[in-house]
């Protein structure tokens, strides 16, 4: 089950952050980096998604900025062995929430096997982690963390990171979407051991940072080969974590959409399969056990439902029901089977996916969020889902702490 352990971060000195916080890697566009680079010559986006320098490749250029940070005390470490609760605060649909969690030194565990402590739910990309690797390798570090859940049914870790959020936090920040950031150092060995005892017995459900944990795990297992005098706690083995309860009222999965070229089989793969209703219809549809679809394509939106369950259990004889009846799975296995993750462009906003199609001469897809339920159950069956299946609002950012191996 998990194994956590407290570890002393690097921290930027100062105690309000906005301007060096970046949201993580995967979402930054390249007009968002810029801007987050004008922020500050120390914003955290410049190790994230790091230039080359002169005839020195990006990834070294990473590193020698952490260690310039570090000798100029932009970067400070902190004192003793400590947890870091995270707190954000956010809007969505005018609706104020909450997000508690904190920032642990997780164990990895082997992603591949049926019985890992961390299970993920969707599958990952070979780019993306060959990038996150090269990162890893130069600065030997972790800039940015991973997003677990976790049941916690006797809510004691929640009431601890509540009691906790009483106090002035140490650290704040304010991000561009208006997100409130706020962590607290915890060097309480009573706190820590009564979270490290919590956790304990439980499995960790992979929210976001899939690329990250996989790299993380390879590079261990790489480090491993080599280390004449390995042992189970060096810190190669760990990552940096948040982990949230399930039942946190502030956790908030908002959908991914897609916009793609219509292939050739898409009128008749929606005339066998789906039953086609109005625009107006789809949040009244939303209500149904199986996920809705619309489409955006020549000017017009169709929502589409499945016209027999018989189509989705033969289309996905091994799946679980939960992950036959989500949007993404019916989208990938009957509506445009036979393309690939990287014929899609995800989006996160309908509007933005309907404005691109547009654009583009494509179609949008808009499909709904996927339940918390749903993650966890598609989990625990060991299946994984397609790319860019959750999109979890408000993204963590990058900065608050560096976890160093």
């Amino acid at each position: 089950m998990a194994e956590i352990k407290s570890f002393q971060a690097l921290r930027y000195e100062k105690d309000v952050v906005t301007d060096f916080i970046c949201p993580p890697y995967d979402v930054i566009n390249p007009e968002e980096k810029e801007r987050l680079k004008k922020l500050s010559p120390f914003n955290m986006v410049n190790v994230e998604l790091p230039d080359s320098k002169n005839k020195i490749n990006k990834y070294r250029n990473a590193a020698n900025l952490m260690k310039l940070w570090q000798n100029n005390n932009v970067l400070v470490r902190v004192d003793k062995p400590a947890l870091y609760f995270y707190e954000q605060i956010f809007e969505e649909i005018g609706i104020r929430m909450t997000r508690r969690g904190l920032f642990v030194a997780l164990k990895l565990d082997d992603p591949n096997l049926k019985k890992s402590l961390m299970k993920p739910h969707e599958k990952t990309l070979l780019k993306p982690k060959i990038d996150r690797l090269k990162l890893l390798k130069a600065t030997k570090a972790n800039t940015s963390p991973i997003f677990g859940l976790f049941d916690d049914e006797s809510r004691a870790v929640m009431d601890i990171c509540k009691k906790i959020a009483r106090r002035p936090p140490e650290i704040t920040a304010r991000d561009i979407q208006g997100t409130f950031h706020k962590l607290w150092i915890v060097v309480d060995k009573e706190i820590i051991e009564t979270v490290k005892k919590c956790l304990s017995s439980k499995k960790i459900f992979m929210a976001d940072g899939h690329h990250r944990y996989e790299t993380a795990w390879n590079y261990s297992q790489e480090r491993k080969e080599k280390d004449r005098f390995y042992n189970s706690d060096v810190e190669y083995n760990y990552i940096l974590a948040y982990l949230c309860p399930t039942d946190d009222p502030g956790i908030s999965i908002w959908p991914t959409h897609r916009v793609v070229e219509a292939p050739a089989n898409l009128e008749s793969n929606i005339e066998k399969f789906f039953d086609v209703h109005l625009a107006k219809d789809f949040q009244k549809l939303l209500k149904k056990e199986t996920q809705p679809i619309m489409i955006f394509k020549d000017g017009k939106y169709r929502v589409l439902t499945i016209k027999k369950e018989s189509f989705l259990k033969k289309a996905m004889p091994d799946k679980s029901k939960e992950y036959r009846n989500l949007a993404v799975s019916i989208l990938h296995y009957l509506l445009v089977p036979d393309l690939s993750a990287s014929n899609f462009i995800y989006v996160k906003n309908d509007k933005e996916a309907v404005f691109i199609a547009k654009k583009t001469n494509k179609i949008a897809v808009i499909v709904p969020a996927m339940p918390v339920e749903y993650l966890k159950n598609i989990s625990l069956n060991n299946e994984v889902l397609p790319q860019k299946s959750t999109y979890f609002y408000p993204k963590l950012a990058s900065g608050m702490v560096i976890r160093t191996l």
